[in-house]
């Protein structure tokens, strides 16, 4: 990808972070200063009215993106619906879920293309489409048949374990969650590929996305072995982020490292790993739903989202690496050392839909269920 390279990481977890509250407490008025500039930096809008409804991951209703699209085009009402994730989000859209523009993530394009359920884009009504990394425009899973199906917005990494370093230990393995010590202390994601690529990597998987329904069921036995020592499974960033914060949970599997970033600008000792190198990597974006009637409110929307003061504040304050190449530029250097580089995104396991993804829902449910 045609960026920078990020510092070095560190020798065990494989990753770099600041260790001091000092680069905590300058990465925390640099982000305050981005948002305190994000309503101002954005150039005035033409007229462009309607009502569009937009089904997306909580963040794009933060007010510093939600509220700052209504100020300006007042004449747009968007209507936001959140889903905590992605078959959340294609169920509900295969079930005739009314929706204008969605916000999947690159392994679920293949599925919304064979089902239907979204149109191609056309990029020339994007006044921000040039802006993007040409390698992110180019990326070959948005593409079918010469078509654009999603404009890329940010890209991150997942399934890191993030951790109080006042209660734990350091991790290095996988299996290392899993320690009696840390009993009712754990908290894993609830989410069916990622909640068992991390019992297959703690099992030894070397392609966690290839799993056989009796590997399935190992991976069933291994949680069921371990119920009383995992506190719960967790849906949203804020609910890990807090029960992390408060000391009811230690430990978490699943995250992304943005959440040891919010710990640590709060003055909490937290850390976090990829525990033998192994994780997931994602890449996310915006899709027009096939239905979409108000296009010119849609493209504005995207637009939008896309934009340098958007994506820059999603990179300063939810660290995703952006797409637009302007907002990269004036990523904070401390914020930078958070991000995903691409030497990490390149080593970290792509998230994808396993091809016997039913059979990966009833599994998970029974772990869930207990």
């Amino acid at each position: 990808m045609e960026i920078e390279k990020y510092r070095r990481y560190d020798e065990v977890s494989g990753i770099s972070f600041p260790r001091s509250i000092i680069i905590v407490t300058v990465i925390a008025v640099v982000v305050v200063a981005a948002i305190s500039a994000y309503a101002i930096l954005l150039t005035q809008p033409g007229k462009v009215s309607g009502k569009i409804i937009a089904f997306v991951w909580e963040d794009y209703t933060m007010p510093e993106v939600a509220d700052n699209f209504t100020k300006l085009y007042p004449d747009i009402i968007v209507e936001y619906s959140i889903f905590t994730d992605q078959p959340e989000m294609f169920t509900k859209l295969k079930a005739g879920f009314k929706a204008d523009v969605i916000s999947p993530c690159v392994d679920y394009i293949p599925s919304l293309v064979k089902a239907g359920l979204i149109q191609p884009i056309d990029p020339s009504r994007l006044k921000n489409w040039n802006k993007l990394f040409k390698d992110v425009r180019e990326y070959p899973g948005i593409w079918f048949d010469g078509k654009l199906y999603m404009v890329p917005t940010d890209m991150g990494s997942e399934t890191a374990v993030v951790f109080r370093k006042d209660k734990v230990s350091f991790i290095e393995s996988w299996m290392d969650v899993f320690k009696p010590e840390y009993k009712e202390k754990i908290l894993i994601i609830d989410d069916p590929r990622l909640g068992i690529v991390i019992g297959a990597f703690a099992l030894g998987y070397e392609d966690p996305w290839n799993l056989s329904r009796e590997d399935l069921e190992k991976i069933k036995e291994f949680y069921r072995e371990r119920r009383d020592l995992i506190l719960g499974f967790y849906e949203s960033d804020l609910e890990v982020r807090d029960m992390l914060a408060s000391g009811e949970a230690w430990i978490a599997a699943g995250p992304s490292p943005t959440i040891a970033y919010w710990l640590i600008s709060e003055g909490i000792d937290a850390g976090f790993t990829f525990p033998e190198g192994k994780g997931t990597s994602w890449f996310c974006g915006m899709s027009i739903v096939k239905d979409a009637q108000n296009l010119d409110a849609v493209y504005t929307y995207i637009d939008y989202i896309i934009s340098k003061e958007v994506e820059l504040y999603f990179a300063e304050e939810w660290l995703y690496s952006p797409s637009n190449e302007e907002a990269y530029m004036e990523i904070s250097p401390e914020v930078r050392g958070w991000l995903t580089s691409p030497e990490l995104f390149q080593k970290l396991i792509p998230l994808t839909e396993p091809p016997n993804i039913d059979e990966w829902l009833e599994v998970w449910e029974e772990i869930v269920g207990g």
